[in-house]
């Protein structure tokens, strides 16, 4: 029997990145492969956090609280010590980093190691982010650049947008990179009405016609945006109803607009629930008003739903989106383009028979599955 490889897997443990580890750990050959993963512990959240004991069974999970998203000079050398001393004792035939801050550790870390292949997926780069400053933007793309050069077999990237972005900011050659679009299993779903009443929303009243989304009230996903193009909507059309599943460090700013325009009826912010990715089939639409994404796992779960989307046009949510066959986009911060948007797909699908369940799931069968996903991982990793 052929010996396994042994894979070394650095990550932070949480959104799209954490989910996409868990699917790997979870799906790959384990014949093939000997897992090891070591993750950030400062911003794991709670889809990670239930994922552990399943993932437990198939790889050898390290924590490493000083991986930490912000830059802190003692957090990041105690963490770059401890990828180091990993790689050390583990000798790993593949590194396989997951977000800009463990990519730019571990790779670092595996310096002189002779790690044989190093995968870097970034999830969205730092140098994407709002938050940071332009000379930041340009030190973390200079980062990027000489790890992709010189510690990087491949980047994989989640969509052809966050590649392209790559090829623009001259982090490296085309040839250095690999679009592996995110993906999920295709599982059996509740229907509108069993996930209405999961949801605590059957006594909706007749003909009422549910606007949901599924994120974290963070910054990056601008709930604040989600809530005003619900307020607009609600004023033209009381049957709307908005639902919001998540929390977040937004989740009062939220609330108390909710509270302060009279929407409490309409507007339905339920927190965190595990089973977010089930319940979207109570949704007539998915909306996601994202400032920036590298591919929405949200996106794709509406899909293999069969719920129409609106979506900010941003970076990988427009290659989700197909306008006028599983959605449409509006631009960032755009509320009266996202109340337009949100309002025809209503019209839409009531009056011309447009957004059919059966195509609407098409667009995901057709690149978002996670085997899909899974194989085109593992043939880099053995090719």
């Amino acid at each position: 029997m052929e010996e396994r490889k042994r894979l070394l897997i650095v990550q932070e443990a949480m959104g799209g990145c954490g989910r996409n580890v868990v699917d790997i750990v979870n799906g790959i050959d384990h014949s093939k492969f000997d897992v090891t993963v070591a993750y950030g512990t400062s911003r794991m959240d709670d889809y990670y956090r239930n994922a552990i004991p399943e993932m437990d069974q198939h790889a050898t999970l390290i924590p490493v609280p000083e991986l930490v998203r912000d830059l802190s000079m003692s957090n990041d050398v105690k963490a770059w010590l401890r990828i180091r001393g990993l790689i050390k004792k583990i000798k790993p035939d593949i590194l396989h980093c997951h977000s800009s801050k463990a990519g730019i550790i571990g790779r670092s870390a595996a310096f002189g190691r002779h790690v044989p292949k190093v995968f870097y997926t970034p999830h969205a780069y730092a140098f994407q982010a709002w938050e940071f400053s332009e000379s930041k933007k340009r030190f973390f793309a200079f980062l990027e650049r000489m790890c992709s050069h010189f510690l990087t077999t491949c980047t994989f990237n989640v969509s052809k947008g966050e590649r392209d972005i790559a090829l623009q900011n001259r982090i490296d050659k085309p040839d250095k990179f690999k679009v592996v679009y995110n993906g999920i299993p295709d599982i059996t779903l509740p229907s509108r009405d069993e996930a209405l009443e999961m949801l605590g929303l059957s006594d909706l009243p007749h003909g009422a016609v549910v606007i949901g989304s599924t994120v974290r009230l963070a910054k990056q996903k601008d709930p604040m945006t989600f809530v005003r193009i619900a307020k607009t909507v609600v004023e033209h059309n009381p049957l709307a109803h908005f639902v919001c599943v998540g929390d977040g460090n937004l989740q009062d700013d939220v609330s108390r607009f909710v509270a302060d325009h009279g929407l409490g009826s309409n507007v339905h912010l339920l927190g965190y629930r595990d089973d977010a990715e089930r319940i979207v089939t109570a949704f007539d639409v998915y909306l996601l008003t994202s400032l920036y994404e590298g591919l929405p796992y949200s996106l794709v779960e509406a899909l293999r739903a069969g719920v129409p989307i609106v979506a900010t046009n941003v970076t990988g949510s427009n290659e989700v989106v197909r306008p006028g066959v599983n959605g449409y986009l509006f631009n960032v911060g755009d509320v009266e383009d996202g109340v337009r948007q949100v309002k025809r797909v209503i019209s839409e699908r009531s009056h011309d028979g447009k957004f059919s369940y059966d195509i609407i799931r098409s667009t995901y069968l057709d690149k978002f599955t996670s085997q899909r996903m899974l194989d085109s991982v593992q043939e880099s990793y053995l090719g």
